[in-house]
């Protein structure tokens, strides 16, 4: 049985994913894990893999959004495979000419994991913080097992929308077209209101620029709640998705796959892992008249939900539950377990 060595620098969620699909295959029995906290690697982002004699990195940064693009060169000099979560073959091939051979897609991310997974599911530093939220009906990380997003494909003739989404400010994102990007999702969550008010689930999550903005707009704390959040998810069928900071795939949209969601989302910055297609996964849209039609089209059309349901769920299984997109990368790698 091989052993797999992961240096990683902090408890970022990015990375809890990928651990969780390496605590899967421990469970499993095929591949046995020692893990070292606080690696020196050149961002928080990324995780390395030493296993059957090969340098593994996982990039899970939203977009490039790099400190030093020179510093994730060199690194990626010292690396035989390097599986990026936002990957573009165009970047890739500007920012990393004469190491972009080595980048490969890793597919979309969402924050899940499973029993076992203790570095994730036991962080000391915030245990006091677990309890309180626990008091206020706030379940911690470790309840958000990858198969409490799972959910079989379901008919249903009575379709239900649901987006939920929250406002960037300048201090958390570089890009440029912030206002229209704001703007976009407060006009769209006024459409939805008003031309599905009862078969629809949308708004704002709380915040600074929410609270300016559009107050009204805003969802209640006991709707965002992520336990809550989760059983409305799987109730909906319809899930639009919005594009996360720096123009990465947000995390939603990896939650609708693992349920058998059928998707709508913006336009997509970066390529993905095997066959998730435009109108067999998802339909796509770049501005509120264009996510309309989508939602218009797939209303009336309740098969079409269906079928992409069942897609969807293939997908999942597949390509993105944590160990399957896990032993895929090794695969890749050319590693056998």
């Amino acid at each position: 049985m091989k052993t797999a060595v992961i240096n990683i620098p902090t408890r970022t969620p990015h990375l809890c994913s990928v651990l969780t699909g390496f605590v899967m295959l421990e469970k499993q029995g095929v591949l046995k894990l020692k893990i070292n906290s606080g690696a020196d690697l050149p961002m928080k982002g990324l995780m390395e893999v030493l296993i059957d004699g090969k340098r593994l990195a996982y990039d899970m940064l939203d977009g490039y959004n790099y400190t030093s693009e020179q510093e994730i060169n060199t690194y990626l000099e010292t690396c035989d495979y390097f599986f990026k979560r936002s990957f573009s073959t165009e970047l890739n091939g500007k920012i990393f000419p004469t190491n972009n051979n080595k980048i490969y897609r890793w597919g979309f991310n969402y924050l899940t994991t499973c029993d076992g997974n203790n570095y994730f599911n036991n962080d000391p530093d915030k245990k006091l913080i677990e309890t309180v939220n626990l008091f206020r009906g706030r379940k911690p990380l470790k309840y958000f097992t990858y198969d409490k997003f799972e959910k079989e494909p379901d008919y249903s003739g009575e379709p239900k929308i649901l987006f939920m989404t929250r406002l960037w400010d300048r201090s958390q994102t570089s890009e440029k077209n912030l206002d229209g990007i704001n703007s976009m999702r407060i006009e769209l969550v006024k459409a939805l209101r008003k031309e599905y008010p009862n078969n629809s689930m949308s708004g704002i999550y709380d915040g600074l620029t929410a609270r300016k903005i559009c107050p009204e707009l805003i969802l209640p704390s006991g709707v965002t709640n992520r336990s809550r959040y989760l059983e409305t998810m799987k109730s909906a069928d319809i899930c639009i998705a919005s594009t996360g900071l720096h123009g990465s795939i947000g995390w939603k949209t990896g939650e609708y796959i693992a349920a058998s969601r059928a998707i709508i989302s913006e336009r997509m910055n970066y390529e993905v892992t095997g066959d998730f297609e435009i109108g067999k996964n998802f339909l796509e849209f770049g501005s509120v008249d264009e996510c309309m039609s989508r939602i218009d089209l797939l209303m009336k059309n309740p098969d079409k939900i269906y079928e992409m349901k069942k897609n969807n769920r293939r997908y999942y299984q597949n390509y993105l539950r944590p160990d399957v997109q896990l032993s895929n990368s090794l695969k890749t790698a050319g590693i056998e377990l």
